[in-house]
């Protein structure tokens, strides 16, 4: 069963589906029982950006596979201007004036497309056209249309990183800072604010909006954001760190910036329709204007909007682990099933640590996994890596699950006061031991009870073997009950999860793949 902490994390991620949604208008659905979700493009002289559409059943009764599926798009209204390429997942006949892809799609799954437009360098700004975009599937066709402006490009720059702290149940102030770098005035901007359950936006302010739970937040400033000049917001950005929260703990958030051409065009009402404002007064930047007429502006460059925020956790308000320990027993090439395990006796909740916590060490991760003399670990969890001093340490391309080690460190998902998380390992009797003992261990920094930290797990056991927590259990692949959850589940989910959301949109500007011309 899911955690509290785990079912928001989940719907954070609902969210960020909704934000690919939202940025889709949906064309009429002819004799198909599928229509196609699309948008508009802006995209700056000299520059590219990406797009997307996809097709999506109109009866949600019952199942539709799409089997085999081409896709047409007719560019003559944008030829003398633009040029669009596929991006990948399709095998396509490319001309200046058409593209004719084809792929077999997965059950399951839904025929998505994406592409770049690249403006010429001599576009004029305001030039406007559309595609004509149709995809057949089963013998039906849907069409839909999607829109291209030369927009004239513009550059938003945030702080790289950005740091505040606060006790359990107050407000943390995280700076925001955004910069224009390029040479032209920007007509307003919108911040998001990516944050979490246990550090979320609390704020009340008129021009910003937020979910429920405070993981998304968005706020729209009217301010002329000058060429080389710097605006911090006026009251900095209110993160509520929960009262759960424990001392210690380090939480990300992530402050994106956006051109408000760009976010009206990403993001519709239905989506904003999902979100709450504020009663209270304006977030503001420095200074405001009021704004002229003006062709569309949009960012040519998304690596630097983003200001990563840290929140740290002060006060005392601690959590206990208390370890179990297992046994098992077998004969010389048996492989048994030992499940060791931790507690969070509480009160403070243990947040998320993993590949997305923020610089994590290896020797982080908070419990540690000892393997019994006379066996090996043929199973491991894709939570845990082998423990062993290394110089540099990336936790995104370490040996999760690797098997062999004599010790391992493993993460942990978000544990609640009272819930368990367990480490289930195969290992090999490799040489019959009585007594055998490894042992599980929590390295939790600020553990008010250390006599709880450690406990035996024992292979082949003479009597009922354990020490603190011992596991009962015995016989060929004996194990404890799992009654904790996999904390592979959400590994390294982090505070990116809104840009991940929008990948489409910001990542795919990088991206190219094979196709066929």
């Amino acid at each position: 069963m899911l955690t509290h902490s785990t079912r928001r994390w989940l719907a954070g991620l609902g969210v960020a589906g909704a934000f690919i949604a939202a940025s889709a208008s949906p064309a009429a659905a002819a004799e198909a029982r599928f229509d196609i979700a699309t948008h508009d493009v802006l995209v700056a002289p000299a520059h590219s950006s990406a797009g997307y559409f996809y097709a999506r059943p109109t009866d949600d009764e019952s199942a539709l596979e799409f089997g085999h599926t081409s896709v047409d798009v007719d560019l003559t209204a944008v030829a003398d201007f633009a040029t669009v390429e596929p991006m990948w997942g399709w095998i396509c006949d490319v001309s200046s004036t058409k593209l004719h892809c084809e792929s077999d799609i997965e059950a399951g799954q839904l025929p998505w497309f994406d592409y770049s437009v690249t403006a010429k360098d001599d576009a004029k700004l305001g030039r406007q056209g559309s595609l004509a975009i149709s995809i057949t599937s089963g013998g039906k066709t849907a069409k839909a249309t999607a829109g291209v402006t030369i927009a004239e490009g513009v550059d938003l720059a945030g702080d790289p990183t950005a740091e505040a702290s606060g006790a359990p149940g107050t407000n943390a102030t995280l700076p925001g800072v955004v910069r224009n770098t390029g040479e032209t005035a920007i007509d307003g901007a919108v911040l998001v604010v990516q944050a979490q359950e246990l550090a979320a936006y609390g704020g009340d302010y008129s021009n910003c909006k937020s979910d429920e739970w405070g993981m998304n937040a968005f706020c729209a400033f009217d301010t002329k954001i000058e060429p080389g000049k710097s605006y911090k917001l006026s009251d900095g950005m209110p993160i509520k760190v929960a009262t759960k929260a424990r001392t210690g703990a380090t939480f990300p958030v992530a402050l994106l910036w956006w051109t408000t051409d760009d976010w009206n065009l990403a993001f519709n009402d239905s989506f904003m329709g999902e979100v709450k404002p504020g009663k209270g007064g304006k977030l503001r930047l420095v200074e405001q204007s009021m704004q002229a007429a003006r062709v569309p502006q949009t960012d040519t460059d998304v690596s630097n909007d983003i200001t990563m925020g840290a929140i740290r956790v002060t006060g005392n308000n601690p959590a206990d682990l208390a370890t179990k320990g297992a046994t098992a027993s077998g004969k010389k090439g048996d492989v048994v099933t030992v499940a060791p395990s931790f507690t969070n006796l509480g009160p403070a909740v243990l947040e998320y640590i993993g590949q997305g916590t923020p610089d994590l060490r290896l020797e982080d991760l908070p419990a540690r996994v000892t393997i019994p003399a006379g066996t090996t670990a043929v199973q491991v969890p894709f939570d845990c890596v082998p423990f062993k001093p290394v110089k540099e340490w990336d936790p995104w391309n370490a040996a999760w699950g690797e098997p062999g080690a004599k010790e391992y460190a493993c993460l942990a998902l978000d544990s609640w006061q009272g819930d368990v998380t367990t480490y289930e390992f195969g290992l090999r009797i490799d040489k019959v031991v009585a007594n055998a003992a490894g042992a599980i261990t929590t390295t939790l920094a600020g553990d008010p009870n250390k006599a709880n930290n450690t406990a035996t797990i024992v292979i082949n056991p003479t009597s009922a073997a354990g020490g603190n927590g011992g596991g009962e259990g015995g016989g060929d692949g004996g194990a404890l009950p799992i009654t904790g959850q996999s904390t592979g589940l959400i590994a390294g989910i982090g505070a990116l999860l809104l840009a991940a959301g929008v990948g489409g949109y910001l990542v795919a500007k990088r991206r190219r793949t094979r196709f066929v011309a």
